[in-house]
């Protein structure tokens, strides 16, 4: 596994962890009505981790393919 992966698995699980425990501290608050912002920001940051992972496939597999333009979409 390269570094970035790693830096970015990690990245990842500390946030989830953080929502995770926003969550359970805003249901045992006063406020639980609250608890859609640790929601969304779990799904968002999920969405975030799924896009970079997308992107780095394909970057790789352009790579692969030997071609000049990396980035070229298509």
């Amino acid at each position: 596994m390269n570094k970035l992966k790693v830096i970015n698995a990690t990245q990842y699980s500390l946030q989830l962890l953080t929502a995770l425990l926003l969550l359970y501290f805003t249901i045992n608050s006063d406020t639980p009505e609250r608890a859609i912002i640790p929601i969304l920001l779990i799904c968002v940051w999920t969405l975030g981790f799924t896009q970079r992972r997308i992107t780095r496939r394909r970057v790789n597999r352009l790579r692969k393919n030997d071609s000049k333009d990396i980035l070229h979409e298509g």
